[in-house]
């Protein structure tokens, strides 16, 4: 047991060291000095409310992703979901992407989820958050190719975001075309589809709760409100989405980037759209850091009380034990 503990101590620092790399990887070699147009004190509260918006955008992605887990049939404690979701999602920022899902099966299989749903709960996620991602996204295309050929674009996505809410059952379809394109083994079949539907509505309210903080840096950057909250909104899940298949550098690091610069440059000069992927890239950072760190914590702190609790509780039965009889 004491060898089992260690070793688990070990796996844990070498896993958050790699993570504080990929997060300085990720932040390297930006422009800090771009910052100075934007920090200034009558920016403070505005910015501090971005960066809880973005936390709260991040927490409902992982309400989707423990969905994802209940419709392959994987019913766990809501600490241990809470958990699995923020350790896989950490390891986005360890470059190859392969370690945070590696824990999470580690993790699966101590919570007594078979690795064949926990692959089905990843690929289901995947397709969610790509099709999510790719339909909020394109709310950058009238901006970008004008009005009626960027509603054209955005129908297709949004067509097919309401065909699986209607028939989640048809995720099952989508799913395994990408184990098959993934080289991967075929997952079980949906338990829950109905899981699918609310899944679909938390990533969705996820993606814009996110780029909502992008919308926040460009207004205070000199855009107008109105056009760009569909742009910022939209550059951020495309970007995001599109960083997803950047699987050599930690969090899409530069992909990500360039298209918030190419997208935001409709609403904003060219330098000013700089200064906001930059700012978008430390603001984002700081929150998923944090809010990961703060739900993991509290997990922990949670996992020793009622550790402590149950220690401390008389065995079953005691009382009757040592209450007197009457007469």
């Amino acid at each position: 047991m004491g060898r089992r503990r260690l070793w688990r101590t070990a796996l844990t620092a070498v896993f958050v060291v790699a993570v504080l790399g990929g997060v300085a990887v990720a932040l390297r070699g930006q422009d800090w000095s771009t910052l100075g147009r934007l920090l200034r004190p009558d920016t403070a509260g505005w910015l501090l409310a971005a960066l809880l918006v973005t936390g709260a955008g991040l927490l409902c992605g992982m309400r989707a992703w423990t969905l994802t887990l209940a419709s392959v049939g994987a019913e766990v404690p809501s600490r241990t979901g809470v958990r699995m979701f923020f350790v896989g999602f950490l390891g986005k920022f360890v470059p190859g992407r392969l370690w945070g899902l590696l824990a999470q099966l580690r993790l699966g299989d101590a919570a007594g989820v078979s690795r064949g749903r926990m692959a089905g709960t990843y690929l289901v996620n995947l397709v969610v958050v790509l099709l999510t991602g790719g339909a909020v996204g394109l709310l950058v295309a009238p901006a970008v190719l004008g009005t009626g050929a960027g509603l054209a674009w955005l129908l297709l996505p949004v067509a097919l975001l309401v065909v699986l809410a209607v028939r989640p059952g048809l995720l099952d379809t989508l799913v395994r075309l990408a184990a098959r394109v993934a080289r991967r083994p075929q997952p079980a079949p949906l338990h829950r589809p109905a899981e699918v539907r609310r899944s679909i509505g938390w990533q969705t309210l996820s993606w814009v709760l996110s780029g909502v903080h992008l919308w926040v840096v460009a207004v205070l950057l000199g855009a107008d409100a109105r056009a760009a909250l569909a742009a910022a909104v939209g550059a951020f899940a495309l970007a995001t989405t599109a960083g997803t298949f950047a699987i050599f550098v930690p969090d899409g690091a530069g992909v990500r980037e360039v298209l918030v610069v190419a997208a935001l440059s409709t609403v904003l000069p060219l330098p000013a759209a700089v200064t906001a992927a930059v700012a978008s890239r430390v603001l984002s950072t700081l929150a998923e850091v944090l809010t990961a760190g703060l739900a993991l914590l509290t997990v922990a702190v949670s996992d020793r009380l009622a550790a402590r609790g149950r220690a401390t509780a008389p065995p079953a039965g005691a009382d009757a034990r040592l209450t007197p009889t009457p007469g």
